[in-house]
């Protein structure tokens, strides 16, 4: 079964035999969460916490490697620096270990650090790097989908709620990325303001823990990635700082409502706004052509096996259409769900259905096109506030209540075998 052993119900079966392989291999590999590649735990290298003139192993240097992805990125090179120590030229007494993975040395001068790089590119590695498996996945959609927001009530959700279903606690990794976060949920869920759009830039992953409760299971570092939407269709952009779509684990594929002609006026939301919605959102097929232009296409049999959550969002919008050939006004995407205990299936494909029935007549490009390009596919819809928001101020006369914001994250985890499945 998956880590989460204890997800199971009284009638389902172990799905796989992840956990018994996880606690007899040891150190995990690491991926590093900015170049992607991969080595071992005992191949980390460390920056050394002082300099020393006159020894030209510990003066201060420019570091090549880490101004070389700086300059792919777009960001400025790095002044001289603290050197790098690799472990391997020092004895074993100056190594620390925890779960057999090295986390700290004491160089030749005694001084400690416990600043870990990725020796590819010398960017900081994640805390639990090597202590447990690492994924990544990559939130994607066209402009003003909605995915910062979906990301900020994502992690507000998790954290308040979820995890304790599932005997975990999210924990930031870092007290950067812990700020970052607050600030973001202190503006949607205390003040009533929209998050301003992701500008068209690098953009850093935002690294998250999942810490168990039970002591023998590894902890999970997880590995976000928000692309902004200008980017998506922009290839030089594509090519020089969307690396991580290819290497994902997992992806979460965004669509709003308002991308799909046949809806824009049907909606009651766009009498607030003069003059056609066509050229104001991109269609969600446009996605998928530069995802296949990209990447899809040099996969085998130009699909991509990379599990993949269709999620159409702002889902409370639905309920405006009044017409049942779309969605029905009693629909339970309108309803929130706990998975609890374990992945819910019958849930999962009842909601499966309804959103596959939907975009099959709202807009059946773009789901032929998924069915086309995407080897795992599962469909979703959620309402990151639970109501519409205008332009910057989100509805004061409401409460926020996000809708099934965590089953898109919860059926990742379950395709790569993290999670439990069963039936009621």
């Amino acid at each position: 079964m998956g880590i989460f052993k204890f997800f199971r119900s009284g009638n389902s079966e172990p799905r796989n035999t992840y956990e018994k392989a996880t606690y007899e291999r040891g150190p995990f590999m690491i991926t590093c969460p900015f170049c992607f590649k991969k080595f071992k735990s005992d191949h980390v290298v460390f920056r050394a916490s002082h300099s020393e003139k006159g020894d030209p192993e510990y003066e201060k240097v420019e570091d090549e490697l880490l101004n070389r992805y700086y300059k792919k990125i777009g960001k400025g090179t790095l002044g001289p620096m603290n050197p790098v120590v690799k472990a391997q030229a020092l004895p074993e007494r100056n190594k620390t270990r925890v779960d057999k993975v090295l986390v700290e040395i004491k160089d030749k001068y005694d001084a400690s650090t416990d600043e870990r790089l990725c020796p590819y590119c010398h960017n900081d590695l994640p805390i639990t790097s090597g202590r447990g498996p690492s994924k990544i996945i990559s939130v994607i959609g066209a402009s003003q989908v909605g995915k910062s927001v979906y990301m900020t009530t994502l992690l507000y959700v998790l954290e308040k709620y979820t995890c304790e279903r599932i005997g975990a606690s999210l924990i930031a990794g870092n007290s950067g990325y812990n700020d970052e976060i607050r600030e973001n949920q202190e503006r949607i869920f205390e003040k009533n303001l929209m998050l301003d759009p992701t500008p068209k830039q690098h953009v850093e992953p935002l690294i998250e823990n999942l810490k168990f409760k039970e002591d023998k299971i590894p902890p999970l570092t997880l590995i976000f990635y928000d692309i902004p939407g200008e980017g998506m269709t922009d290839k030089a952009y594509m090519e020089n700082h969307a690396e991580h779509i290819k290497n994902s684990d997992g992806i979460i594929f965004l669509v709003d409502p308002l991308q799909m002609r046949t809806l824009r006026k049907k909606l009651s939301i766009v009498n607030r706004e003069k003059g056609d919605f066509t050229e104001k959102y991109q269609e969600p097929k446009d996605i998928i052509v530069y995802l296949f232009e990209n990447f899809i296409s040099k996969e085998s049999k130009e699909k991509t096996h990379i599990p993949t959550a269709v999620v159409v969002t702002k889902s409370d919008m639905l309920k405006n259409l009044k017409d049942e050939e779309y969605i029905g006004e009693n629909s339970n995407i309108f309803k929130n769900y706990n998975h609890e205990g374990f992945f819910n299936l019958n849930e999962f494909e009842n909601i499966d259905g309804e959103v596959r029935k939907f975009l099959l007549k709202a807009d059946a490009p773009f789901k032929g096109a998924v069915d086309a390009c995407f080897k795992t596919a599962g469909y979703f819809a959620v309402s990151s506030l639970g109501s519409n928001s205008n332009h910057l101020e989100i509805d004061r006369s409401s409460s926020i209540n996000p809708i099934r914001v965590d089953e898109p994250f919860l059926w990742l985890l379950y395709k790569m075998n993290y999670l439990d499945g069963g039936r009621e």
